[in-house]
């Protein structure tokens, strides 16, 4: 898949598809449809890209990433999501039991891909993309731990210091050397 075909299925499965999208970004639609098309020398810029896959991720659509992996696979590289893409909220035995399954999927592929003797271009895809799955679900696993860390870390505590009051009245200037007792409660020292 080239990326403009990436970006234009990202761009129809957000809310509102096309237009929405090219409101949100200060574009007039039909410029936004040429660009994705790449009609009349229309280009889609990174900048824009980078906010279709932001405004994705914030929408919660599916494969928000697919635009940045269609790139990366285009050139040979693979894209690991990190954790914070993935919070789904769940318990970490719940992401774990995920990363087990990512990980038998992943062996399954493997193990496939070889059998005849020989690892087609398809094949080999298909084990990159299990193995990102595999770790982005690890991902998530440590993340959720480090949630359950954070929240089991006790709070500091604020010493709280007594508050004292204002003096109301000063020593007597009119008799020299007048000491004034102090009121109770208040420091002996201060007065």
């Amino acid at each position: 898949m080239n990326l403009r075909d990436s970006a234009r299925n990202l761009a129809r499965r957000m809310q509102g598809g096309i237009e929405a999208w090219a409101l949100r970004v200060g574009k007039n639609p039909a410029s936004a449809r040429h660009e994705l098309a790449g009609s009349g020398g229309y280009k889609l810029g990174l900048e824009d890209a980078e906010l279709m896959t932001q405004f994705a991720i914030e929408q919660g659509v599916a494969d928000p990433l697919q635009i940045l992996n269609t790139f990366a696979r285009n050139v040979g590289a693979m894209v690991i999501p990190l954790p914070a893409l993935y919070q789904t909220g769940g318990t970490s035995m719940e992401d774990l039991a995920a990363a087990a399954r990512e990980f038998a999927e992943f062996v399954a592929v493997s193990a496939q891909a070889p059998a005849d003797g020989r690892v087609t271009a398809n094949e080999l895809a298909d084990v990159d993309r299990e193995l990102a799955e595999l770790i982005g679900c690890a991902q998530r696993v440590r993340a959720s731990l480090a949630v359950m860390h954070e929240a089991g870390k006790p709070k500091p505590e604020h010493l709280v210091l007594p508050v004292r009051e204002m003096r109301t009245e000063a020593p007597s200037a009119a008799m020299p050397g007048a000491v004034r007792q102090a009121v109770p409660g208040e420091c002996p020292a201060c007065v």
